[in-house]
């Protein structure tokens, strides 16, 4: 019979059989039924029982056990019936695995071969008797469920359904556990080893949960030990900005951090503050201290103090003392001084007397004493008492026995009565008289009697007397003072200075003290507290108002300084505080999408759920609020979405979870997951954070796994990850932000290992990137790199220099190109480099408010496998279409690396050279010439910087003009015959002054106030532009005395005249500018700086450097307009002169009159005229400053025209030196009327013997008979000869061509030639004006004065 155990092969089952007694007659039967019942057969391997698995593995051993009864015993041999001839064996089945069961009831089946799904079959035959013919039985049990025979997995896999499988994620398998078990989870803080047989703990720095494998802390927070379930955010007053760490390091001292995390960035304390190494606030340094290098300096200085948060220490003005706290000043208070340590108040010494605030102790004048320290005032003198001298402690009485006495309070000396003098009262002399001889007279102004005191006195110091006819004096009103006796006046307070006095009669005034101010400026009335936000430090007429623009304000009235707000000071003038406003955040897919950060305060966090609905409550956007000095504002921080989800967050990890076991040898396996990425990666856009750092992992995982089994990458699987590479890059900067930069570096690092395993040399390009690798390259043969198919029109290119070898071969390199925007997504952004000192501020000394750095180019990542010295070139294209767009900014455009040790990019090394423009493609070529195995970019630094227009024209201009003053220079010093002429000698000094001052400038000009070279430039260049404004008020005064002074006088010349102009013009100038530089010194530099970088019309782009405020009035602006004002007089008395005498017709022509204009407004300084108006309105300060600009440039071509181009004999001798005449277009015209020269005609006049004058009232003309001619001689002129020429020489006159007296001390007149007004020879005579004794009248032969030559004969009357 067959037996069937169902469900389970232990069990215990009856069935009934028919059982035959007799010898076999029929009539003998007997049939019973009996319950026959079937052995139990437990069936069991190993540790567990088949019922809960039902699975072996090969070798493995599968025992039987039948339990049988005593009557019913089982047989290990039988036959199945009497009639076999044959045994069988009881036997258990297992497939082809089978073994015997023994007549204990024991089998053992030992798999050896792999079998499907098989049920337990066991054959097994029983006595069913025990009589002499025992009847055998066979039982077959067949077990209802299957058993399979499985091949022995691999250490860390499970059997999972139909294979063995290696346990993924946190799971593993134990050695020795069941694989037909699941694998077990490790534990949070641990993840599997590497054979995924057992658990190790995660490494410091690192941390698991129990769904997760070991991840690096993220930025912000670590881990200290290994085997963290999680990782502890960095607490305040640490920071960590590198993921994976396993601890945070502490702020530097000097800074600061008060978040948590990722928010714990450490800040600059602000000034005034200090902290020490890892604090999480900074402290402000206390009262009596400043904060100097993150240090609280106390101020030891005499009478030094500091409000808490000071940088620097105050000095406590006179009158006041520095209180024990050393945070304010404190008044001295009435009959009290500073000390000497000015940290008290001392009372003042008998005689003295102090009002409050005093600084000194004053002697109590005559007619007053104080007879005990620390008095207020002084106590007048009784009557009959007086006091004349200062500073004493008592009155001495009058002599009453000697007739004196004083009737009034506060006298300096005793009156004599000169009669009856009754108990200090004198009868005979009214008030007001005194006694003399012998009557009563009245007093003087000034001075009082009492009645019968028989003389006068000065009246007291605090009052006064008008009128002598007065009776009584006037004691000073309240707001006056007069410390002096015997006055007719009383002085007004200073209000200026805070002074006040509210009582009458009295001897000083009154000061503010500090935190106060006059009553409306009322010098009468008592002071005033000052009001809010304003503040006195004493002596004070009006109390400044805080500067709210800089945060100022004050607590109270009466304030002795202004606090300085961390925050913004509302309209009422209270300090508010600093809030970051509401502000919206949208992140396409990331949980909400939309997020609403609420107002904030600053140095907080904000949170906001990255779900609302059913999202976790540690699933949050963080935002932290933060403090912007320059605005005084809060300022957001980029939102923090890392922890926030999408709904493609389970399939990355999952992705994740596969590369994991990846078999990259397995290329169709390989290809499948490749691509499941890339079409993951198709939804970057809409991916968390959390998800695009995943997806960096992932494909950062498939790169090491083909690099550790040295697997090549087909053109398929790297385009796949350089896809996904690419889309995760362009996800967008909101959600890159959020990824830590150690994330967007393994998908650098992919991309580079990518291509060095490249199989092939074929070119994989993408949309964003392109990949090659080069077996070999020629030195000096440059080559076309690959190109993404978007990004840059033209594709870079690399030339060998030589040849990169590793040991004792070349080697070529594997080469990455990532477009310009990825570039920008992945890469680190470039900053101002250590390296870097050409591009942060414009070369020209001009300083920058900003500037910022971009990668400007496709990035060509290099990498030469083992190579250590290299010298390449790469040629990069740039797209340079906007540049036009900018002109606001300065460009630099610079070859870099980036250094992965210094973690910045870097010029060392690397060569810059910039192409051509490309005509076809738009793009400018640079060229990187460079040492290094890494990858480069073009970097673009754009500054903005300040309009350079202005600068460059001036620069220009200031050239021009200085050619043509060294021209002019070089057209006249050198040569002897011109120094005799004292005008032109000045011109000279002009000109060197202005040539030397010009350059002196324009090099001024490349400097800033922070160079040690300002202050000697700009003292060099004051001195220099004083020196030239010295010599043009020395040219005017010239030009005045010869056209004017020189004609009234015929002559007369001071020999010296020029070196005093000379010691004058180059001496007093530097007087002036060294005493104002000594002046500063020995002032506050902090508050009165000699230089300053801001001038008149400081845009906030440039700096400069030149003389600041007030210094630049007091010694140069004040200087130069004094000058100007004496130029400008003599410049208008001069031209009148001329134009009048052009009118009169006394020339043939306007020439001269033109050259002389020029000439004298050159020598003025016409410039400094327009400088004046060049301190207005912004707009009109602008144009003032561009004419100024113009103006100045035209000294030195107007100074080359008027001293040599209109000047003939200058002219004449430069031509002379070529041995050519100057052609007469630039020579002046001459006179019609003039037949004959003038030293043809000069040379007959003779000197004549002394002869009667003979007046004519109406004659203008000297009237000089010639006794060696009958007729009149008239003298020829030329009538264009220039007016400096000849008019200034210093040379003596001869004998042989002067008409003069024959003695100096006779006192006669002359009569010679007539000479006409027109120089012709006529018969009505214009005597010349008689000339005076002591004065000569030169002829022009010998001093060729114009107008001995008729060139300007009615000058003198014009004068």
């Amino acid at each position: 019979m067959t037996a069937t155990l169902n469900n389970q092969l232990v069990a215990t089952t009856s069935y009934r059989c028919t059982v035959t007694v007799g010898d076999g007659d029929e009539d003998e039967k007997a049939v019973d039924t009996k319950l026959i019942y079937a052995q139990k057969i437990s069936v069991s391997y190993e540790i567990t029982y088949l019922q809960e698995e039902y699975g072996m593995i090969i070798g493995e051993s599968l025992n039987v056990r039948v339990y049988g009864g005593d009557a019913y015993s089982l047989k290990s041999s039988y036959k199945k019936s009497s009639s076999d001839n044959e045994f069988k064996n009881s036997k258990c089945e297992l497939g082809s695995n089978s073994a015997n069961v023994d007549e204990n009831g024991s089998t053992t089946i030992t798999t050896a071969t792999t079998t499907d799904a098989q049920s337990l079959k066991c054959t097994l035959g029983f006595i069913t008797n025990k009589d002499a013919t025992d009847t055998e039985e066979e039982v077959v049990y067949t077990s209802t469920k299957t058993i399979i025979v499985i091949d022995k997995c691999g250490d860390g896999h499970y059997w999972n359904v139909d294979e063995c499988t290696r346990c993924s994620g946190n799971n593993y398998k134990p050695s020795g556990d069941s694989q037909f078990e699941p694998c077990l989870s490790c534990p949070a803080g641990e993840e599997p080893n590497e054979q995924f047989t057992g658990c190790k703990n995660c490494a410091a720095g690192k941390y698991s949960t129990a769904e997760s494998r070991c991840e690096d802390c993220a930025e912000g927070s670590y881990s200290g030990a290994v085997g963290a379930k999680e990782c502890t955010p960095c607490e305040p007053g640490k920071h960590q900005m590198t993921a994976g760490q396993s601890s945070c390091s502490l702020c530097f001292a000097g800074t600061y951090s008060q978040g948590i995390g990722l928010a714990s960035r450490c800040k600059d304390c602000p000034e005034g503050s200090r902290s020490d190494d890892g604090a999480d606030k900074c402290t402000y340094c206390g009262a009596g201290k400043k904060e100097d290098n993150n240090q609280c300096i106390s101020c030891d200085g005499l009478g030094q103090y500091s409000v808490p948060g000071s940088t620097t220490c105050s000095t406590c003005p006179d009158g006041t003392y520095v209180h024990s706290n050393k945070d304010k000043c404190v008044t001295c208070e009435a009959g009290k001084v500073p000390n000497d340590a000015r940290t008290d108040c001392e009372a003042c010494p008998v005689g003295t007397y102090a009002a409050p605030g005093s600084s000194v102790c004053t002697s109590c004048p005559p007619g007053t004493f104080s007879a005990k320290a620390g008095s207020e005032k002084c106590t007048k003198c009784e009557e009959g008492q007086y006091q004349d001298e200062e500073g004493q402690t008592t009155c001495n009485p009058c002599d009453a026995n000697q007739g004196e006495y004083s009737p009034l309070e506060g006298s300096t000396s005793c009156l004599k009565c000169q009669g009856r003098l009754n108990e200090n009262t004198c009868n005979p002399c009214p008030k007001d008289h005194e006694f003399r001889n012998n009557e009563c007279t009245q007093c003087q102004v000034g001075e009082y009697s009492a009645e019968g005191s028989g003389s006068c006195q000065k009246v007291p110091p605090g009052t006064k007397k008008v009128k002598s006819s007065t009776l009584d004096f006037d004691y000073c009103p309240a707001g006056e003072k007069q410390p002096q006796a015997g006055q007719t006046e009383c002085v007004s307070c200073d209000a200026d200075k805070g002074e006040f006095q509210t009582e009458t009669g009295q001897t000083y005034c009154k000061t503010t003290k500090p935190g106060y101010q006059l009553n409306d400026g009322n010098t009468k009335k008592e002071e005033v507290k000052c009001e809010k936000n304003s503040y006195s430090t004493g002596g004070a007429k009006k109390c400044t108002k805080c500067d709210s623009s800089k945060a100022e304000y004050t607590e109270a009235d009466g304030s002795t300084y202004c606090n300085i707000c961390m925050g913004l000071v509302d309209k009422d003038g209270d300090c508010g505080a600093t809030n970051c406003e509401e502000d919206t955040v949208k992140l396409e897919g990331v949980g909400d999408g939309e997020f609403v950060f609420e107002v904030t305060k600053v140095g907080s966090t904000a949170r906001v759920l990255c779900e609302k609905d059913g999202g976790k409550p540690d699933d949050v956007l963080t935002r932290y609020c933060s403090y912007n000095s320059a605005t005084r504002k809060g300022e957001w921080a980029t939102a923090d979405s890392s922890k926030c989800s999408s709904e493609f967050t389970e399939q990355v990890e999952e992705q994740l979870a596969k590369v994991k076991e990846i078999d990259v040898t397995n290329k169709e396996e390989t290809a499948k997951t490749v691509q499941a990425i890339t079409d993951l990666a198709t939804n970057a856009t809409k991916m968390a954070p959390q998800d695009l750092s995943n997806m960096a992992t992932t494909v950062s995982d498939i790169a090491a796994k083909f690099e550790e089994a040295e697997t090549k990458v087909d053109a398929t699987e790297a385009e796949g990850l350089a896809n996904t590479v690419g889309n995760v890059a362009g996800a967008g900067e909101a959600k890159l932000a959020s990824v830590t930069e150690s994330e967007k570096t393994k998908m650098v690092n992919t991309v580079n290992i990518i291509a060095k395993n490249l199989d092939g040399e074929e070119a994989v390009k993408t949309e964003t990137i392109a990949m090659q690798k080069f077996s070999k390259i020629e030195v000096a043969a440059p080559i076309e790199l690959p190109k993404p198919k978007k990004g840059a029109k033209s594709p870079p290119k690399l030339k060998m220099r030589k040849a990169a070898v590793a040991g004792d071969k070349e080697v070529a390199p594997s080469v990455a190109v990532f477009d310009k925007e990825t570039a920008k997504a992945i890469f680190p952004k470039p900053t101002a480099s250590s390296s870097s000192n050409s591009n942060s501020t414009a070369s020209t000394g001009s300083k920058t408010l900003k500037v910022n750095y971009t990668i400007d180019s496709s990035i060509v990542s290099l990498e030469f496998a083992g190579a250590t010295e290299l010298d390449i070139e790469i040629e990069i294209p740039v797209d340079t279409s906007e540049d036009s767009g900018k002109s606001g900014y300065e460009l630099t455009r610079t070859c870099k690396f980036y250094n992965d040790s210094k973690e910045e990019w870097s010029e060392d090394g690397c060569k810059t050279i910039v192409g051509e423009l490309s005509g076809e493609t738009g793009e400018r070529i640079y060229t990187c010439n460079c040492t290094h195995n890494t990858s480069f970019a073009i970097i673009l630094s754009q500054a903005e910087i300040a309009d350079t227009i202005q600068t460059t024209a001036s620069t220009i201009l200031n050239t021009v003009n200085i050619i043509f003053l060294g021209l002019t220079f070089i057209c006249i010093a050198p040569f002897k015959k011109f120094r005799a002429r004292r005008l032109i000698q000045i011109q000279v000094q002009l000109c060197a002054a202005l040539f030397v001052g010009h350059i002196a400038f324009i090099i001024l000009g490349t400097t800033t106030a922070s160079s040690k070279s300002c202050v000697p430039g700009v003292i060099i260049v004051q001195y220099l532009f004083l020196v030239a404004v010295a010599w043009s008020v020395c040219a005017s005064v010239t030009l005045y005395e010869k056209i004017v002074n020189a004609l009234k006088s015929f002559g007369k010349q001071d020999k010296h005249y020029f070196l005093k102009c000379l010691a004058g013009c180059w001496t007093a100038p530097l007087f002036m500018v060294i005493a104002t530089y000594v002046t500063t010194l020995a002032m506050d530099e902090k508050t009165l700086p000699y230089v300053t970088s801001t001038g008149e019309l400081d845009d906030e782009k440039t700096e400069t450097c030149w003389v600041a405020s007030p210094w630049k009035w007091v010694g140069f602006i004040i200087p130069v307009y004094l000058c100007l004002g004496i130029n400008v007089v003599l410049f208008v008395m001069i031209a009148r002169i001329i134009i009048k005498a052009g009118k009169s017709g006394s020339s043939t022509g306007h020439a001269r009159e033109v050259k002389a204009i020029m000439s004298i407004a050159t020598t003025v300084c016409l410039p400094w005229l327009v400088a004046l108006l060049m301190t207005g309105p912004p707009t009109m300060a602008q144009i003032f400053q561009w004419i100024f600009i113009i103006v100045t440039s035209m000294q030195g071509p107007t100074m080359f025209i008027c001293f040599v181009i209109f000047q003939e004999d200058v002219l004449t001798n430069l031509f002379s030196l070529i041995g050519k005449e100057p052609p007469q277009a630039l020579l002046p015209a001459k006179s019609s009327k003039s037949t004959k020269s003038a030293a043809s005609e000069i040379s007959s006049i003779k000197p004549t013997t002394a002869a009667p004058v003979k007046k004519e009232e109406k004659s203008d003309v000297v009237q000089v008979k010639n006794p060696e001619y009958s007729t009149p001689v008239q003298q020829a002129h030329h009538s264009e000869e220039n007016i400096y020429s000849k008019v200034d020489e210093e040379a003596p006159a001869e004998k042989d061509d002067t008409i003069s007296r024959g003695s100096r001390g006779s006192k006669h007149l002359y009569e010679s030639t007539s000479y006409t007004q027109h120089g012709d020879k006529g018969d009505d005579i214009n005597p010349v004006p008689a000339v005076e004794q002591g004065e000569t009248y030169e002829n022009a032969a010998a001093n060729d004065l114009d107008i001995a030559q008729n060139t300007y004969p009615h000058v003198p009357q014009l004068v």
